[in-house]
């Protein structure tokens, strides 16, 4: 009820002042109202939530997306993620476009299908556009790009963001990604203050923005969102005697390590965090380097248990918030953990000697997390 009556004092302040139209171009928004706006939607995770990440890149079958919509439903999740395409050319270019189809993204009505359907299965729903390179050379990506002209590649991002934002809107999208893992763009703070001001005349639910593992440091925008996001690729290793073959243990303090870490850069910046992306590949090395799921030989053979531990490690060094998440936050106190998204359920491959990557269909993995979501719902059944 807090949650709903601040989204709506927000949506009503925003209209109120600039109106319900919002142009794709850069607006001269008052600060001091941008940043009443923040603190009125800022914090508003009171309860921690688990949800699954879907990569909706390729949709020649929908009806699998849906069908796994229903699986992690009936398994106990309340928060589908669902990450979707933008494109430009290469690093250089300074045009982000929109294209659907097939290899491309979903079209617009595809993905107000799956939003949808896991808001009738009874799911919060988070959006997130990533931005592809559909010609990268050499190591390029996302992260890495540098525009002939950043004021063309801006003007043409909050294009993107816009055709987003009209979708979240007109599905009632909880939460909105305004970006992931741009690293190049994250010390244009003004640019981001901008872009965030700008989406928050026209939407009304929770902003964050999903920033690396290794980088969430670098954004000094997190005050201007309401969740601080981050994927969560960290080597595991690194407290291990024994690096090719760490022991659970070791994997668990580590992740202790890292949650001590990330917690007290949220508190210095007063802002829950958000894991937008948890998740460990099938291969032999998917614990010293969880981002890596290219097997340049292709011969490597599904490795089920190194995704295992990775995914127990996690569990158990977030247990008492993860499994308790309303008994341990009370009404006026956010949750310093607003939820994880494990990545990725993955419609296409289940588990098969040939699936090295981070689906949890028919791996050991995916009793691990009916097991932990069985005993999650238990627990807050008893509260």
């Amino acid at each position: 009820m807090l949650r709903a009556l601040t989204i709506c004092a927000l949506a009503v302040y925003a209209l109120s002042i600039l109106g319900a139209a919002c142009a794709s171009r850069p607006l001269d928004l008052n600060r001091a109202e941008a940043e009443a706006a923040a603190a009125r939607a800022s914090p508003l995770a009171r309860e921690t939530s688990v949800g699954m990440a879907f990569d909706l890149h390729h949709t020649d079958q929908l009806d699998r997306y849906l069908a796994g919509v229903d699986t992690i439903a009936s398994m106990g999740f309340d928060y589908v993620e669902v990450l979707t395409p933008a494109y430009q050319t290469d690093a250089k270019d300074d045009q982000v476009r929109i294209r659907s189809g097939r290899n491309f993204g979903p079209r617009r009505e595809q993905l107000i299908t799956l939003l949808r359907h896991a808001r009738s299965r009874g799911m919060k729903t988070m959006l997130m556009p990533v931005v592809l390179l559909s010609e990268p050379g050499g190591d390029d990506w996302r992260g890495k790009i540098q525009p002939a002209s950043w004021d063309r590649w801006w003007i043409s991002y909050g294009d993107v963001i816009d055709y987003f934002i009209d979708i979240a809107n007109e599905v009632g999208v909880e939460t909105f990604s305004v970006g992931s893992e741009l690293l190049s763009t994250e010390r244009q703070t003004e640019r981001w203050r901008d872009l965030i001001a700008r989406v928050r005349q026209r939407y009304g639910g929770l902003l964050t923005y999903s920033t690396n593992w290794d980088h969430y440091h670098v954004p000094q925008f997190w005050t201007d969102l309401d969740l601080m996001g981050m994927n969560g690729y960290w080597n595991l290793t690194t407290l291990a005697a024994d690096p090719e073959h760490p022991q659970a243990d070791e994997l668990r303090r580590r992740w202790q390590q890292i949650r001590a870490q990330v917690l007290a850069h949220a508190g210095r910046h007063g802002r829950p965090i958000l894991f937008t992306e948890i998740g460990y590949p099938s291969l032999p090395w998917g614990l010293k380097e969880p981002w890596n799921y290219v097997d340049p030989n292709k011969a490597q053979k599904n490795d089920p248990r190194t995704q295992a531990l990775g995914y127990s490690a996690f569990l158990s060094a977030w247990d008492d918030i993860l499994t308790r998440p309303s008994r341990r936050h009370g009404a006026a106190e956010p949750a310093p953990l607003a939820g994880v998204f494990f990545y990725r359920w993955d419609p296409y491959h289940r588990g098969s000697p040939e699936d090295t990557g981070y689906g949890v269909q028919g791996k050991t993995t995916f009793d691990l997390l009916k097991s932990f979501l069985n005993r999650r719902r238990k627990m807050n059944e008893q509260e």
